[in-house]
């Protein structure tokens, strides 16, 4: 399936290339083109010279850039790297910085396209280092052929070199680093059929083209990456925005939990989303900027396609009527099953947590709580009026524009991290792997309260969101 609808909303290439437009505008991608007998102009993706083609094509037409990226080096496809520079750039906002900005590209490659497309499109002054000669060279010509000396200076490095010494020789504060970094291991890794590969996952549908040293590295994209961190705690405010790219999802766990261990104020992960892969962002920083405010247009995407648990909560003798009221009962249940839990949004007639649970442990509860409520309900108490994804005046009501009371939101959700007041689980060990993350809104609609509840992801799918709001149900009007 293609992954087109999730890219970042300013990507250009939501909409795909028109080849044909394309083969007519540039020559020396006609050579690669082939038409069908529908008339429907393609590529063959398992061309490497088509594919350097095409890179090179939509670097001339859409930023104007002619770069000379070779055969044996990395071909970078331009959609994923747009997606990173604009989440980038989305980064730069939140933390107030839109001028005269600097950065830092760790192993730019023979293409030097970050750096390139950077000073073209946002006329950012980028330092971009580089281990291998080869490359070196490449990309220094890239950025003289493209008058962009005055932005872009190619950093020759030691191999194992990220950016301590980069900074020794380059002093002063930078604004954010970026890196594309070996996502593998070993050779081995590489090969569409390793073992280690989901048997339903298709194979790629490009071909491969880049040198060994650009996507191997010993301990993969975990260990180059922990190295990262690590020095970033050194370096510490000397670079605003840290980032990375990352090419498995298995990666994400382990460094965000090393982030937490190693006290950055915020982090945030992201997903990268063009044709049919999916890459991942991961930025953090220790100055005082909360990165999980970014917007994630993305997760609201996937969100909607999910319909929402909704109950209408019943008038009672023993539950004042309010929404602080109801509120404040959901946090006491909250602690009670030993669920992470935090504030995101309060404003008039509406609050919103988000909540991670790391393990089930409301299910032994409802079957105490059972037969008590068969006897209610047999008494003739049908007040409990549950409205399971029908409940409508719920369900449809979106409080995302709306302005939220102003004091300090700490959000300490599984995609970002914040540590103004970084909520802890009851247990100190707890897992980086969570059984279930999900947003519970407490609202007032005309004379009802009601409660919403939208699963985001976890082991323990919708049918933990079923168990919980039961567990609420049972227990929201106990006094």
């Amino acid at each position: 399936m293609s992954m087109n609808q999730y890219m970042h909303p300013r990507n250009i290439y939501k909409q795909p290339p028109n080849f044909k437009q394309l083969a007519i505008q540039y020559p020396e991608f006609r050579k690669h083109v082939s038409q069908d007998i529908s008339g429907k102009v393609t590529i063959d993706f398992k061309n490497v010279e088509a594919l350097r083609a095409l890179t090179c094509t939509l670097l001339k037409k859409d930023f104007g850039l002619d770069l000379e990226i070779p055969l044996n080096k990395l071909i970078p496809t331009v959609p994923l790297r747009l997606n990173y520079l604009l989440w980038i750039e989305d980064l730069l906002n939140l933390a107030g910085r839109t001028e005269n900005i600097k950065g830092i590209d760790i192993g730019t490659g023979a293409s030097c396209i970050y750096p390139t497309i950077a000073a073209k499109k946002y006329k950012w002054a980028m330092t971009a280092t580089e281990i291998d000669p080869e490359s070196i060279e490449y990309a220094t010509n890239n950025v003289t052929k493209n008058q962009l000396s005055h932005l872009i200076k190619v950093v020759a490095v030691a191999k194992d070199t990220l950016l301590e010494e980069v900074l020794k020789e380059y002093p002063g504060e930078h604004d954010f680093c970026m890196c594309n970094p070996p996502f593998f291991s070993s050779v081995q890794e590489i090969h569409p059929f390793f073992k280690a590969r989901k048997q339903n996952r298709p194979h790629p549908r490009n071909a491969f083209c880049a040198s060994v040293d650009e996507v191997v590295a010993k301990g993969g994209e975990v260990e180059y990456i922990t190295k990262l961190i690590k020095e970033s705690t050194k370096i510490n405010r000397q670079i605003k925005i840290y980032s990375t790219m990352i090419g498995h999802k298995s990666s994400l766990p382990p460094l965000k939990k090393l982030l937490r261990e190693v006290d950055v104020v915020s982090f945030k992960q992201t997903e990268f989303c063009q044709g049919h892969t999916t890459r991942w962002g991961l930025a953090w920083t220790f100055h005082d900027v909360d990165l999980t405010k970014i917007p994630d247009s993305l997760v609201a995407a996937k969100q909607k396609l999910v319909k929402p648990l909704c109950y209408e909560v019943p008038k009672s003798d023993d539950l004042t009527y309010k929404v602080s009221v109801v509120s404040e009962k959901l946090v006491t249940i909250f602690q009670e099953l030993q669920i992470e839990y935090q504030e995101v949004k309060h404003i008039k007639g509406f609050v919103e947590f988000v909540i991670v649970a790391y393990a089930n442990t409301w299910s032994h509860q409802r079957r105490k709580k059972r037969e008590k409520l068969r006897q209610e309900t047999s008494n003739g108490d049908n007040n409990n009026t549950e409205i399971h994804q029908t409940c409508d005046k719920f369900a449809e009501l979106d409080f995302s524009g709306a302005e939220v009371k102003k004091r300090p939101l700490d959000v300490d959700e599984d995609s970002g991290f914040y540590s103004a007041k970084k909520l802890k689980s009851s247990e100190d060990g707890a897992s980086d792997r969570f059984y279930l993350k999900a947003k519970i809104s407490v609202m007032k609609v005309d004379d009802c309260i009601g409660l919403k509840l939208n699963y985001l992801e976890g082991n323990g799918t919708k049918e933990a969101l079923h168990q919980i709001l039961q567990y609420i149900k049972n227990n929201l009007t106990k006094s």
